[in-house]
């Protein structure tokens, strides 16, 4: 279709318009920053490119440049991207200007759908003024002590009693989709624990499927542009919850909560949070408890019972280094005595748990006495880039390898046949694996999903078989991942995996225990 010499010339002028907006609007740059990459499409482009492709799009920008922090311009600001373990490190320590409870402060309110007068109590602007500590800071300190590995026994002991009641439950031969089966479980069982026994997804079973609905559009709800219309499915389940939360403390069940909700809900009154923004704020505490262990241990579950020869090795660790009775299965010696297990644990959240940790700059801040990070900028750890680097890991660094993380828990760089030598000189940054972030943001809760996630992979592993669905001549283990959407939390299997889960022979009467 021919077209008109007007037409060519009025798209000739938008483009001289657009060009001179890029121009004069672009980012004032210092020359000690990290390497800038503008986008083809000025202001946006790389919004673009990152809603079309999610953490792929950073790993192609990634491979133009060797600089170990690069700059994106977005808008009329930018975003930094850390893709190396040894300035990662020089970020996680610079704590004083390049700040994680900011970005909280930023977050939260989106995600749970606070109010204005809610917001303003999180960012708190006169604290640093006034010298006092802000509500976001001091709920660090209620939250992290008593998820130490020394102070957890109780919690984990209640946890366990749910795992034995789900696991008992299943009948032999019962079909169940398995990212729906675990997901739904560790929710059930977190909710339990922290919350008591007449939690609000306990008394409302409902609730659990309201909240994968809410998890399942939180990042379209978190834009904020009429989330009850572009989010509705999302908006819903979290509304939902929050009604459940409400009825939960206007009911008094706290009583039955772990100190951290307690705790937690005493510091909200003193600030003059409401109960239907507390309510609010528990979902999003919620979301760390639930997600992530939910979906790393169908990931975990998937590589072992896919490769019959590792379940073969996983279930001799098993039985030589954990299992004290026939019936029984120690979660300590699972941790300290089977590196096996712990490998698998850690290279499955290599692969799917690509998460990226961001700091707020409150300062203009010098990052190993070379690059300037500017003030009111974010400045993120690309763990998804850093996770797939072949000068960290390997050659094999795409591929899943269950000894990556057999002889250091920092993981060690694979030989070019992809095996994994012994010793020191292999043995990768210790801030290249970003499983758990890293620095004073270092989950709190991370040993508790160490043993959330080794304890039912044991007990599947050591007393079930995972077999074809009726009709099924085969399972069709290792479902692609949604590589294309950043994660919120851990990657999402694109398709389903069902299985026929089967008690193994010998097994069929075992009512299974863990020893904390």
């Amino acid at each position: 279709m021919a077209i008109s010499s007007g037409a060519v010339g009025a798209l000739a002028l938008a483009i001289a318009i657009g060009a001179l907006i890029s121009i004069v609007f672009r980012p004032k740059t210092d020359p000690r920053e990290p390497p800038m990459f503008y986008p083809k499409v000025p202001f946006v482009g790389h919004i673009i490119g990152m809603l079309r492709e999610g953490p792929l799009y950073l790993l192609r920008i990634s491979s133009q440049s060797d600089a170990p922090i690069f700059t994106l311009p977005m808008l009329n600001s930018r975003t930094y991207v850390c893709k190396s373990p040894s300035y990662a490190s020089l970020i996680q320590r610079a704590s004083s200007t390049l700040d994680f409870d900011q970005l909280i402060v930023e977050v939260t309110p989106r995600m749970v759908g606070l109010s204005e007068h809610t917001k303003h109590l999180l960012q708190d602007p006169t604290a640093k003024a006034e010298n006092r500590v802000r509500m976001v800071t001091k709920a660090h300190d209620i939250i992290n002590p008593p998820l130490a590995p020394q102070r957890m026994d109780g919690i984990a002991a209640k946890q366990l009693h749910h795992f034995g009641d789900f696991i008992n439950g299943i009948k032999d031969g019962q079909e169940v989709e398995l990212f729906k089966f675990m997901t739904r479980e560790i929710t059930a069982a977190s909710m339990y624990t922290f919350y008591g026994p007449e939690n609000p997804m306990a008394v409302h079973p409902e609730l659990i499927q309201a909240f994968w609905d809410w998890e399942g559009g939180i990042v379209a709800y978190m834009t904020g542009v009429f989330p009850s219309i572009t989010a509705r499915k999302s908006y819903l389940g979290l509304e939902k919850c929050v009604r459940g939360f409400i009825e939960y403390a206007e009911k008094g069940r706290y009583k039955d909560a772990y100190e951290i909700l307690q705790n937690r809900k005493h510091l909200h009154e003193e600030h003059g949070v409401s109960l239907a923004e507390h309510a609010r704020l528990e979902l999003g505490l919620s979301f760390a408890f639930n997600s992530n262990a939910s979906m790393t241990i169908f990931w975990v579950l998937n590589n072992i019972f896919s490769r019959p020869e590792l379940l073969a090795e996983i279930r001799e660790e098993i039985r030589a280094n954990a299992l004290e009775a026939p019936d029984t299965i120690s979660f300590t010696k699972l941790k300290e005595a089977c590196p096996l297990l712990n490998s698998v644990y850690r290279e499955s959240m290599r692969l799917a748990a690509p998460l990226s940790t961001a700091r707020f700059v409150l300062e203009d801040t010098v990052v190993g006495d070379t690059y300037l990070l500017r003030k009111n900028t974010v400045v993120q750890i690309a763990g998804g880039i850093i996770h797939n680097d072949a000068s960290i890991w390997g050659p094999d660094v795409a591929s899943f390898n269950p000894r990556r993380f057999y002889y250091s828990q920092n993981g060690s760089k694979t030989a070019p046949d992809g095996s994994v030598p012994e010793g020191k000189g292999s043995q990768v940054h210790a801030a290249a694996f970003r499983g758990f972030g890293g620095g004073v943001t270092l989950c709190p809760g991370r040993h508790f999903a160490q043993m959330e996630i080794l304890t039912l992979t044991a007990v599947l592993a050591w007393g079930f078989d995972m077999l074809p669905p009726g009709g099924k001549s085969e399972v069709a283990w290792d479902p692609p991942r949604d590589d294309k959407r950043f994660p919120f939390a851990v990657v999402k299997p694109l398709r389903a995996l069902n299985v026929r889960l089967k008690r193994r022979q010998g097994m069929e009467d075992v009512k299974w225990n863990w020893k904390v």
